[in-house]
């Protein structure tokens, strides 16, 4: 049998229930090859006590031939992103101070995964703060790319996303505010969903013990996948007791028929890489002889001031679980500013940090207008297909550097948050699926943006789409 880690989690699980595998042998596979190429690439932590996690295998083997085994994730392989409380195991968040912590409960996306039978393997690695679309932090090191070790993996899920490329984690678990779901799967090559918008609690995630939860808006926990049918697989676990979307039902009402596809070759007139573009228009291309004309168009809102109120609520929900020292959001100011050389970010993540109720409600004013005008654009198309930022994955580098792309200097922050920030403001879902290869060997995808609440039609749309699309290839480690 071939490397059983990169098959999908949907070819694992079923040859664990049709018995051709023992969850002994496929766990072990995993450990294995995480021992053997994780050195290099640095995305999986901290592994659980082995010898505890190889007995957990054998005991869900004997629960399997016993006819007993319950959970659409049984058996399963699985690492989880550093920001999620996994009893037991460190939890950082991405802050120095806190990581040497040990969460004493599961987040609840763990708690969901785990009686759903997934075997917990360990954590994955995070940026500085969980900010970054690189992953990189003093007391973890750097995490690389398992196509190019020299690249960047993304950020802030970048370890989670490599993990899955690299065959470490056959389903990861990430969470996305400004791409940290979006660009990481891009960059490496497989799938990933920022859901609608609170159809997944946040509750353990990125907060501190005895302290509110915080990110209550905007950031949003979602799966990783190598397709579409595994990210289809998680939301089922992840949403199984919400009756907003019915993520358990197995067919859908939806017709992919008659499909009204808008697009965008950049987002706000940012330069894109002309490879990748190039990538981007031949896949647009058989869109169109698929369905029909697709119509060059854009939700139309001030992005300034957009950008400006989207990070004053995340600066104000951070505020939540963090010190309350004098002085505290100018330092909140000068650290984004000096790392990542955006004013408009600085500003506005200070400003939340220090927001008084009043302001925190004007900004959520602001997101609920972008909301109404995201819903009025998807009353005329059913999908958005953008790049997912600028360029591929790129070379390691300083945060704040600027680009070149096509020869022309692009400021860090433009190429990436421009097409990640304000595009989450209105709390709808967006997929991301790989579309091709450059010639230097890095995947590149696409995000596809839908209306609230319409996940899993989003998802159906994603899947028949990547019959034209680049497939996952497992990286040559």
């Amino acid at each position: 049998m071939k490397n059983i880690v990169f098959e999908s989690a949907t070819t694992i699980l079923e040859l664990i229930k049709t018995k051709q595998v023992t969850i002994e042998f496929v766990t072990i596979s995993f450990l294995n090859h995480i021992e053997k190429y994780n050195p290099k690439i640095n995305a999986v932590i901290e592994l659980r006590d082995k010898s505890d996690i190889i007995s957990e295998a054998k005991e869900k083997d004997r629960l399997l031939q016993s006819g007993l085994a319950k959970g659409s994730l049984f058996g399963l392989p699985m690492t989880i992103k550093d920001s999620f409380w996994v009893k037991g195991l460190k939890n950082s968040n991405g802050d120095p101070l806190y990581r040497n912590a040990i969460a004493t409960e599961d987040a609840f996306v763990v708690q969901a995964i785990k009686k759903e039978g997934a075997i917990i393997l360990g954590k994955t690695n995070v940026p500085l703060y969980c900010i970054d679309w690189q992953t990189t932090n003093f007391w973890n090191g750097r995490t690389n790319n398992p196509y190019d070790l020299s690249r960047t993996v993304g950020g802030s899920s970048g370890g989670s996303a490599a993990a899955v490329a690299a065959g470490f984690s056959a389903l990861e678990i990430g969470a996305d505010a400004g791409g940290s779901i979006r660009v990481p799967a891009h960059f490496n090559g497989i799938c990933g969903l920022r859901p609608t918008e609170n159809i997944v609690s946040n509750y353990g995630h990125i907060q501190h013990k005895n302290k509110p939860l915080g990110n209550r808006n905007i950031v949003t926990p979602g799966p990783l996948a190598k397709n579409v049918e595994d990210l289809i697989l998680l939301m089922n676990v992840l949403c199984k007791d919400s009756n907003k979307l019915n993520f358990n039902r197995s067919t859908t009402d939806f017709s992919i028929e008659n499909l009204k596809i808008a697009y965008t070759e950049t987002i706000n007139n940012v330069e894109v890489d002309q490879e990748y573009l190039e990538i981007f228009r031949d896949f647009l291309s058989v869109l169109k002889d698929r369905f029909g004309d697709l119509i060059e168009d854009a939700p139309h809102y001030d992005e300034k001031e957009a950008y400006l109120e989207y990070n004053k609520v995340i600066g104000f929900e951070i505020g939540v679980n963090n010190m309350r020292i004098p002085f505290m959001s100018f330092f909140l100011y000068v650290f984004i500013l000096l790392k990542y050389r955006d004013h408009n970010w600085a500003k506005g993540m200070s400003s939340g940090y220090r927001a008084p109720n009043y302001t925190y409600a004007k900004a959520i004013d602001c997101k609920n207008e972008i909301t109404k005008v995201y819903s009025s654009f998807f009353e005329k198309y059913d999908i958005w297909i953008t790049p997912v930022c600028a360029m591929e994955a790129f070379k390691h580098q300083l945060s704040g550097k600027e680009f070149i792309i096509n020869e022309k200097k692009v400021a860090y922050t433009k190429a990436l948050a421009t097409f990640n920030f304000t595009t989450a403001f209105s709390g709808h879902p967006i997929v991301v699926i790989p579309i091709g290869k450059k010639q230097n060997g890095m995947p590149v995808g696409i995000q596809i943006h839908s209306k609230r609440h319409s996940d899993r039609e989003l998802l159906e749309i994603a899947k028949c789409f990547e019959q034209f699309a680049y497939k996952y290839e497992k990286p040559i480690l």
